[in-house]
Order: C-alpha cells, then structure tokens, then sequence
C-alpha cells in the first residue's frame, strides 16, 4: 500500500514505534526485509532511552539494536540507518557532538562487521530534536551523512534554517 501512494521509503524500528508498540528489533528486520522485496528504500531507526544513556549502556544497545535489525543483504543503494535516542526526540536535548559522533563510529564499524564493504555506502543519520540553531554542528560531526528531522520539518519556519544548514556545508 505504501508503494502504491507513490512513496519510496519507509522508516522502521522508529523510536515511537519501538517504545508506544513495543517494536521489537527483529520487528524491525522484518519490516526492513519486506520492504526491500516491495522495492522501497528503508531508513532504520536505532536509539537508547534515557535510563540506558544514563547506565552508560547506550553503545551496546545501538550494536545490539543494528545486529538484530539489519537485513544480510543491505547496502547504500537502498538502505539507511539512523541514529535517533529515544530521549532525545521532541525534548529540545540533544547530545554533545562527541557523544553522536561515538555513536555513529560504532554504528560504522557494526556495519562493516555485518554487512561487510557495503557498510561504505550505508548514510548514517542523525534524529533527535534537530533545529536550525544545530543543525550545521551536527552536520559537520564525522560519520554523519544527513539528518532525520521530525517535528522541525512541520513549519516552513523551523525547517527552512536546518534546510540552509545543510546547504551550506
């Protein structure tokens, strides 16, 4: 149904869908996977709650969380992951840019661990009250290909600075 409204991607494991659902990350793959043989692109979502940063578990819940939700056969031509905390969507809280650019690292190396070559090609965003005032120091953190912005994205008014942000990179 998706692809028959003219959509081409679609996104899986998002942090809504993973806490309100309870969404699991084989949910996830098997979201990702059907997708794919429907010929959409996916954007994988992966985060760790407020409580996990807090115990200092977020790495190992974004590697276990991307070991278990990324179908064998992904690749940049069809497939990206997000990095998105959960605490940190809608919140106005982001964390520091040494604290995303760690996480995408090892979003990076649990790619290439997985998927092998293929993890070159893979963008890697970054979502999690993205704004106008940020948006280029995210931007220009290593291992962050691009942003998935959420509600910034319903006004002109937000989302045209985070738009020129990147424009100016």
């Amino acid at each position: 149904m998706v692809k028959e409204v003219g959509a081409s991607f679609t996104i899986v494991g998002h942090s809504e869908r993973r806490a309100d659902q309870h969404e699991t990350s084989h949910d996830a793959w098997a979201k990702a996977a059907a997708a794919r043989r429907q010929g959409l692109n996916v954007i994988l979502c992966c985060g760790e709650t407020e409580a996990e940063r807090d115990a200092d578990r977020a790495e190992r819940v974004v590697q276990a969380q991307i070991e278990k939700s990324v179908p064998d056969n992904a690749d940049g031509s069809w497939f990206t992951l997000a990095y998105e905390p959960r605490w940190a969507i809608g919140t106005g809280r982001t964390p520091t840019l040494d604290e995303i650019a760690a996480i995408h690292a090892i979003a990076r190396a649990k790619l290439r661990m997985l998927i092998g070559d293929a993890a070159a090609g893979v963008r890697i965003l970054y979502g999690g009250s993205v704004t106008g005032a940020n948006a280029a120091l995210i931007l220009a953190t290593p291992n962050v290909d691009g942003a998935l912005v959420g509600g910034a994205s319903l006004t002109a008014e937000k989302f045209v600075p985070i738009i020129e942000a990147a424009a100016s990179l």
